[in-house]
């Protein structure tokens, strides 16, 4: 009975000095050489991880892979390698909010490590010494072409992780999926910020990512973002397909009545427009 309570108080003490680890990749910045297995990257990202803090062991890592062209890089294929290997897939233009969510639920210390080109890392500048300040252990990798980033956090070379062969070192991580606070539907691993939207499974996934819905909202963000004046017919790219026709005059409609009814009585601003997650069927 001594030994068994001494194994669960060890096991509780361990669990106590583990320290979380967030691993954001931006695969359209960083990404796989050809040639490398898909399935080889998790084990690089834990042993660049456990190389880099030897005193103190990491517990449960997340790593969430993200682009705004996942169908075509990686591709199909090598998505549903990594998806099998445990990271985490998400349809989207930045990585600032998984940092500031996955934040919000893990207090430092903490390690957050983020794979991305060097342009997205010093417009993060602010955010990596924010998340520094608050106890946060940043490290940033990026590919070896980019120049050395000074004035950032720890870093190290894409290449450099990823040929690292060193099988011999004992790695303590355990992947999980991250929780998503903004939709609270639970661990799903496949998800599009653009449509607000997480899939069930890898094939809802991917074929959400390939429907006119997506591509509408797509067009949409392009269009918010350079002014298109979205309630004129002639920018709607009508006669596409019957479903992209049905969103953008419905989304037309909706912005001509605001227009229309500006002041007190106005509908209330809305950032996104919501659809059933029927329509992604």
């Amino acid at each position: 009975v001594e030994e068994e309570t001494n194994k669960y108080e060890n096991m509780a003490t361990q669990q106590e000095d583990e320290e979380k680890a967030l691993v954001i990749w931006s695969i359209i910045n960083c990404p796989i050489p050809d040639g490398l297995d898909p399935c080889l990257v998790v084990p690089r990202i834990q042993t660049a991880l456990e190389k880099s803090r030897r005193g103190r062991p990491y517990g449960p890592l997340s790593i969430t892979a993200i682009s705004n062209n996942l169908t075509e890089i990686p591709g199909e294929d090598v998505m549903r390698k990594l998806s099998s290997a445990g990271i985490s897939l998400k349809h989207a233009h930045r990585v600032s909010t998984d940092m500031y969510q996955w934040a919000r639920r893990n207090p430092p210390p903490a390690t957050i490590m983020v794979i991305s080109g060097h342009v997205e890392l010093e417009c993060l500048a602010s955010t990596f010494s924010g998340l520094k300040n608050k106890g946060y252990r940043i490290l940033l990798t990026y590919p070896q072409r980019d120049p050395v980033l000074a004035s950032l956090p720890k870093h190290c070379f894409w290449e450099t992780l990823l040929s690292d062969t060193d099988n011999n070192l004992e790695t303590t991580t355990r992947l999980v999926f991250p929780y998503r606070l903004d939709h609270g539907t639970g661990e799903l691993p496949w998800s599009c910020s653009v449509c607000h939207y997480d899939a069930p499974t890898f094939e809802d996934f991917t074929k959400h990512l390939k429907c006119e819905t997506h591509a509408y909202f797509e067009w949409d963000m392009y269009a918010s973002k350079n002014n298109v004046d979205r309630t004129n017919p002639a920018n709607l790219q009508l006669g596409r397909s019957p479903e992209w026709d049905l969103l953008a005059k419905e989304s037309m409609l909706y912005r001509s009545a605001i227009r229309k009814q500006r002041g007190a009585f106005a509908p209330p601003k809305r950032s996104k427009m919501w659809v059933d997650a029927t329509t992604f069927k």
